[in-house]
């Protein structure tokens, strides 16, 4: 095999990997979105010290077990972290209380109020909301 030949299909065979690979992750769309896992019993119900969690106090949120958490003023707010529309992840805008897809461009953009509830974007449903409460510096999270 000639050194000219050798490249040639070397190259085909990278680029066809690489095309499989793209063209995989394409595929996403609306549809189910995963879930946190559930604690026994079958629902969600952990706790978290907010007294050390690095993100809750520098940026006011973090995203634990697939849920996102947000300080808003002396409350805390529990949303699925995963965006409806594409499974993005989920972050927390405290200047309008509400949750924006991660990935904000032209094709994405959704964004959820402190209830989950879509206001805008291409997601056709809203984000499962999660109760909590604060006990001294234990915020639990979990399904009523």
């Amino acid at each position: 095999m000639e050194r000219k030949e050798f490249i040639s299909i070397l190259g085909i065979g990278a680029g066809s990997i690489i095309i499989s690979s793209c063209l995989g992750a394409c595929g996403k769309s609306d549809g189910p979105t995963p879930g946190p896992t559930p604690g026994p019993g079958g629902k969600v119900d952990f706790t978290v010290d907010v007294s050390t969690n690095a993100d809750l106090n520098s940026k006011g949120w973090t995203i634990l077990n697939s849920i996102i958490i947000a300080k808003s003023g002396s409350s805390y707010i529990a949303l699925s972290g995963v965006c409806t529309h594409q499974q993005n992840s989920m972050t927390y805008n405290a200047a309008t209380n509400t949750f924006p897809c991660s990935q904000q461009d032209a094709a994405h953009g959704s964004v959820f109020n402190a209830n989950g509830v879509k206001i805008n974007g291409p997601a056709t449903s809203n984000l499962q909301k999660y109760s909590t409460t604060l006990s001294g510096n234990t915020l639990r999270v979990f399904e009523a």
